[in-house]
């Protein structure tokens, strides 16, 4: 005797039809829908529909049911309504694609538990951890897993980690980790009763046949794949950390294949070598051009570089991307703004700027933060940048704690010595801890991110903070110096957000939608001190130095820096241009994109 469908199955089967014919119908009524042959959708549904149907007559043929019994169905909608209520992001931001996003989530539970069986649960519980967290950081700190996350959480210092580890967040860690499961569990009393795994693969594809009945109602433009979770979220999730590791490793790659400058014949008439010249390229972290007072900020946050007579400043300097490593590339090679453009001329051709120095009698002392000296993966490149050095010194803790290293650096070298310090400390960035509390002009502050805009306040003064510490740390530097013919450039990577163009965080700049060089965090801190000693060197530094001057008013960038090097040195390379030497007459200003307010 054939099995007969149940009058609860029946009203199941209305139920779905009428919201998608319903939901449906609201669509067909928008101007906006168009039907459109050649949807991928229709594809996969005609190969659903035929293996379901295929799925029924087997059933039949072996005399029981094609799907699992009402009451099953039911509570996998039900938990599939819980999963979307409490781990989709984007559940309540278009509640017309809700249905669409409820079936597909059934879909999924049908199929993996299916395949996999209760082994699903090494994937779906970190999936659902991952997204309870995701959840939770995106309403703290506006952003979802992304590459740039990935990225910088796998890169974190230590001293990065402890600053978001707060009692909320480390309550919310916790609550993820249950959550994720508890709702494994759920899962686990749902479907463990379930032993035909055949009736639930019938109801995965009738399920996926609705999503897809129902996805061919919304208007092409309106689709998001943002939507067709949680499918599109695997997707996302993956693509987050292979674009991580593979923009890291590519970068790194690519840098260690280049070949070093001095590798070609270079010559250098303004020094014989004996002259004691002290020359500081100093890359400082997330410095924004705005927020310092040499730039007009109403708070005084650099008042030893407000007091030089002896200063060069640039406020206007684009940085080649929110990206650290770019930034570096840019800044000591002859890289052209962001490295991953498809354009050659955009790419770098040779090595460090470093190297030509080294190669002309300077000794190469580096000085990095604790975050360098982990071996991280994402600070292989400046130390591959900064090969040449015969000294390097690490200073966990405080940036000031790098000064007297560079003091005895210079003591332990005779006064003729040549000299290169190169600098890379933690600066501004988050979660800007790196000023003296006991000292600090701006108060309330505190450097937690958790929420910023309701802290906006606090944060902001924390950041002020580190850029008047920044300031201090410069003059500081510049007092070990006294008496020596000194140079020093310092120049920040890029900058940072705190409710500037809408975006708090640089991590939440992907999703605001917007490209980096549209906002102002693009334009950085760029200045060059010198000493009178070093000004009176030779006639072409003096005059290099008064050409430099003479272009502060013009848009420049990071992409400058590599051939302003050589130019005010005159040190004459195959890789110098003098189009982008700012230092020449022949400078031409940064020509890429501009946020508005510098256009």
């Amino acid at each position: 005797m054939r099995p007969r469908i149940f009058h609860t199955r029946l009203l199941f089967y209305l139920v779905v039809a009428v919201l998608c014919v319903g939901t449906g119908i609201a669509w067909l009524r928008d101007s906006e829908w168009r039907f459109s042959p050649a949807d991928p959708i229709l594809y996969g549904m005609p190969i659903a529909l035929l293996l379901l149907l295929g799925g029924i007559y087997a059933a039949h043929a072996q005399k029981y049911e094609a799907l699992p019994p009402a009451h099953i169905l039911w509570r996998i909608l039900l938990f599939a309504l819980t999963c979307d209520v409490t781990c989709n992001l984007y559940i309540f931001n278009n509640l017309m694609h809700a249905p669409f996003s409820l079936l597909l989530t059934a879909t999924c539970i049908c199929l993996i538990w299916a395949l996999m069986g209760r082994l699903c649960m090494i994937f779906v519980c970190p999936f659902f951890i991952l997204q309870l967290a995701q959840i939770a950081g995106h309403y703290q700190y506006g952003t979802r897993i992304n590459s740039l996350v990935v990225a910088e959480t796998l890169e974190a210092s230590e001293e990065e980690v402890f600053g978001y580890l707060s009692a909320s967040n480390m309550f919310i860690a916790a609550g993820s980790v249950f959550g994720g499961i508890l709702l494994s569990w759920i899962l686990m009393r749902l479907l463990r009763s379930q032993h035909n795994r055949f009736q639930l693969v019938n109801a995965g594809l009738l399920f996926a046949l609705l999503a897809g009945a129902f996805s061919l109602t919304i208007p092409p433009v309106r689709r998001n794949p943002n939507y067709y979770w949680p499918v599109y979220e695997v997707f996302a999730l993956n693509q987050a950390w292979t674009e991580a590791l593979f923009h890291n490793q590519a970068t790194i790659k690519q840098v260690e294949s280049l070949r070093s400058p001095a590798d070609q014949p270079s010559t250098l008439t303004t020094l014989r070598g004996d002259e004691g010249v002290v020359l500081v390229i100093h890359i400082g972290e997330s410095v924004r051009a705005d927020r310092m007072s040499i730039n007009g900020y109403s708070r005084d946050t650099t008042p030893f570089l407000r007091s030089c007579s002896n200063i060069i400043n640039f406020p206007n300097c684009i940085s080649a991307a929110c990206d650290t490593c770019q930034a570096q590339i840019a800044i000591l090679t002859d890289a052209r703004r962001n490295i991953y453009e498809k354009d050659p001329a955009m790419q770098p051709h040779t090595g460090s700027v470093l190297d030509l120095f080294a190669a002309h009698g300077f000794r190469v002392c580096s000085f990095f933060g604790k975050r360098n000296a982990t071996h991280l993966k994402y600070d292989m490149v400046v130390r591959l940048l900064t090969r040449c050095s015969t000294e390097r010194h690490y200073a966990p803790g405080s940036p000031w704690t790098a000064v007297p290293l560079m003091a005895d650096s210079l003591r332990q070298q005779s006064a003729r010595q040549n000299t290169l310090f190169f600098i890379n400390n933690e600066g501004s960035h988050t979660p800007f801890f790196h000023f003296d509390p006991k000292q600090a002009p701006f108060l309330p502050a505190g450097a937690s991110f958790e929420n910023p805009a309701a802290h906006a306040e606090s944060v902001n003064n924390a950041y002020d903070n580190t850029i008047h510490y920044t300031d201090e740390f410069v003059h500081r530097v510049t007092r070990v110096l006294l008496g020596r013919p000194w140079l020093y450039l310092y120049i920040s990577d890029h900058g940072e957000y705190l409710g500037h163009d809408g975006i708090w965080g640089r991590a939440a700049l992907g999703e605001s939608g917007r490209n980096y060089h549209s906002t102002t965090g693009c334009r950085v801190g760029m200045f060059f001190l010198y000493s009178r000693e070093f000004e009176n060197l030779h006639p072409h530094i003096a005059q290099a130095l008064r050409t430099l001057a003479s272009h502060t008013h013009m848009p420049v960038a990071q992409e400058h820096i590599f051939h302003t090097l050589l130019g005010i040195f005159d040190l004459q390379s195959p890789w110098y241009n003098p189009q982008l030497d700012l230092s020449s007459p022949s400078a031409q200003p940064y020509s890429g994109p501009l946020p508005e307010a510098t256009e």
